[in-house]
């Protein structure tokens, strides 16, 4: 076997780094700063923010949708914690607003204090129309104004009385949604073109 040179060493060049040398070229290893890193992210928040206010949809049928499964969902967790509780229940309507109470000491008060069964209005043009027991009812005053008094019960049990039909819509659009409450304590939303 011949001698194996490299081919620097063959071309009379030095191919290894100087190591007497120190200095801060060979040294140390730049990185990004800290400024660097909060304007990349900045730009990225900014981005995220922006695609979300494109995806969200103005939409009515979208905003019907969204009030409906509200409700449905503030349901649920009401006939939980009727069951949870031992505690009974109610639901007050009107036509742009609905709350939930609670019945103690004889009485019924309004839900105020907590952040998910507190009073709903309904976004933008969303109205409700309320059906107890197959009759509409007649929202003809606010909910406020005669103090409280339920139209629907949810019962320690988990029951549902009288079994009622929640319609959400806007007025100009046929596109209804229908959030229904039976006896057994079974709800839920469904879409009415």
């Amino acid at each position: 076997m011949g001698n194996r040179l490299s081919p620097c060493t063959r071309a009379g060049i030095n191919c290894l780094p100087d190591r007497s040398r120190s200095g801060p070229a060979l040294t140390q290893t730049r990185g990004f700063s800290l400024l660097e890193l909060m304007v990349v992210l900045v730009i990225i928040g900014l981005s995220f923010g922006a695609i979300n206010l494109t995806i969200q949809s103005d939409d009515p049928v979208d905003l019907i949708r969204k009030e409906a499964t509200r409700f449905d969902r503030l349901i649920s967790l009401l006939i939980e914690e009727a069951i949870l509780r031992g505690e009974d229940f109610g639901i007050e309507f009107g036509a742009r607003e609905y709350r939930f109470l609670r019945y103690l000491d004889g009485e019924w008060t309004p839900i105020d204090n907590d952040k998910v069964l507190r009073p709903r209005e309904l976004e933008g043009e969303v109205e409700l129309d309320l059906a107890v027991e197959k009759s509409l009812i007649d929202f003809s005053t606010s909910i406020t104004d005669d103090g409280p008094s339920p139209q629907v019960f949810v019962l320690s049990s988990g029951e549902i009385t009288p079994e009622f039909s929640a319609s959400f819509f806007i007025p100009t659009i046929t596109t209804r949604y229908i959030v229904k409450g039976n006896f057994d304590g079974n709800q839920g939303a469904s879409i009415d073109e």
